[in-house]
């Protein structure tokens, strides 16, 4: 339960914003300049990389807390730059994008609480049962 539960939320926060995230909203946003679009790639890859790099642990090496580490660092690090959005005139949701709002919160916030969650109580139960 425990790998299956970080594997999720690895896929999710790693892979996620790969699929989301090259269109016009992001990476090919003909608002953003050339060097914006460089900081997105890095963004997206070492998402992605540090998503392979937890799979890799997780079902390879047999390791459960690091893979979690990981996982909890992109899903925090989401958080931070929701958090911090007013410093830096951030939104959650581009202009003229419409967007689900489960319960009155943008999608993206929302599925990032859920995986949040996830990773918690498999962050839980990896202390309860000892499977570091």
């Amino acid at each position: 339960m425990i790998r299956i539960l970080t594997s999720f939320c690895l896929v999710a926060a790693g892979f996620g914003p790969l699929l989301l995230d090259i269109g016009d909203t992001h990476l090919f946003n003909p608002d953003w300049d050339e060097h914006s679009r460089v900081h997105e790639v890095w963004r997206l890859s070492t998402n992605v990389l540090i998503g392979i790099l937890g799979l890799y642990l997780i079902w390879y090496k047999n390791k459960n807390l690091l893979p979690a580490m990981l996982s909890s660092c992109l899903i925090i690090g989401f958080f931070i730059s929701v958090i911090t959005m007013p410093l830096y005139d951030g939104l959650s949701v581009g202009n003229d994008i419409t967007e689900l709002s489960p319960y009155g919160i943008p999608m993206n916030i929302f599925s990032f609480i859920i995986v949040g969650l996830l990773q918690s109580i498999s962050i839980v139960l990896i202390y309860k049962t000892k499977k570091i």
